[in-house]
């Protein structure tokens, strides 16, 4: 059974349903186009919108209010947020995975989390 009623989901069957629907949702729209995009970065998306433990929506409006630098110019107003960074003296302390990216560090998820550490012979 699915559906693409995110609320409704999010209140019956809990967050992990309802990220799971937008998943779902937004395959299903790139699909119709055949636009191929990797699953781990629709992961991501459905992630920002409902790690808070609701949803919210991922647009322009949303993502201004990411205290991030990075992950803002990561969305699409690319010019607008640099130049508000630069005029508001804000800075990004790389802690999550949009603005790692922008910056090629490791994401510090999955195997980018740990470190190997050797003892010294």
């Amino acid at each position: 059974m699915t559906t693409n009623d995110i609320h409704a989901t999010l209140q019956t069957y809990g967050v992990e349903a309802a990220r799971s629907a937008i998943i779902n949702e937004v395959s299903g729209v790139f699909a119709a186009y055949s636009i191929g995009v990797d699953p781990r970065h629709i992961s991501l998306i459905a992630d920002y919108m409902t790690f808070e433990g609701g949803y919210k929506a991922f647009n322009r409006k949303c993502i201004a209010t990411n205290a991030s630098p990075l992950a803002k110019m990561s969305f699409e107003s690319t010019c607008k947020f640099l130049t508000d960074a630069t005029i508001y003296g804000d800075y990004d302390v790389l802690n999550n995975p949009s603005a790692r990216l922008v910056v090629g560090a490791p994401i510090l998820a999955g195997t980018g989390i740990c470190d190997v550490l050797q003892e010294a012979a």
